[in-house]
């Protein structure tokens, strides 16, 4: 099964380079939060279920950028939803 493999530490920095997930700044510095919309691919869920789990378990926090506000997640955060969604799932 899927969830269980992506869930586990030693696979999560392999599907995030996978997916394009690792985001660096403008001086080649990895971030340490990744916003919505990589963190819905890295997880295989759709932004809008993304969000009922996060909203649901806490998770993830707003953030402002010159485009506004943002819900971004930390790779911990990303991986306790991960959990989550693989338990809702049995």
């Amino acid at each position: 099964m899927f969830w269980p493999l992506a869930c586990s530490r030693s696979s999560r920095l392999g599907l995030a380079k996978a997916f394009g997930g690792l985001a660096f700044d403008m001086n080649g510095h990895m971030q340490d939060r990744i916003d919505e919309r990589r963190a819905a691919v890295l997880l295989g869920l759709p932004e809008s279920e993304l969000r009922r789990y996060s909203r649901a378990s806490g998770l993830g926090h707003l953030e402002n950028d010159d485009k506004g506000q943002k819900v971004v997640f930390t790779y911990e955060e990303l991986r306790r939803l991960c959990l989550l969604v693989a338990q809702s799932s049995k």
